[in-house]
């Protein structure tokens, strides 16, 4: 937890920017045994990954989907409008 307190010290108001928020955070909590404080970290991958698989199951999708096929659906969207395969 040496690591949080250098974190928090360096950056105070770090809990209020978005950018270093979780997007998908944990449904449980844990504490900091030092400063006895509530903390929630980011939620697993392997959650995101279920979800998917279980969208295109529900979707009637035959293939199996991985979070990885969003890549290579958005850059093959972006070619289709017109993108230069070097800035994809």
């Amino acid at each position: 937890m040496a690591i949080l307190n250098a974190l928090v010290r360096k950056y105070p108001n770090a809990n209020r920017e978005w950018v270093l928020q979780y997007v998908f955070p944990s449904r449980s909590l844990f504490k900091d045994p030092q400063s006895n404080q509530l903390y929630r970290n980011h939620a697993h991958e392997s959650g995101l990954q279920k979800a998917v698989a279980s969208a295109a199951r529900h979707a009637g999708i035959p293939k199996r989907v991985t979070c990885h096929t969003f890549q290579h659906l958005f850059a093959t969207h972006l070619l289709e409008a017109g993108y230069d395969i070097r800035t994809v």
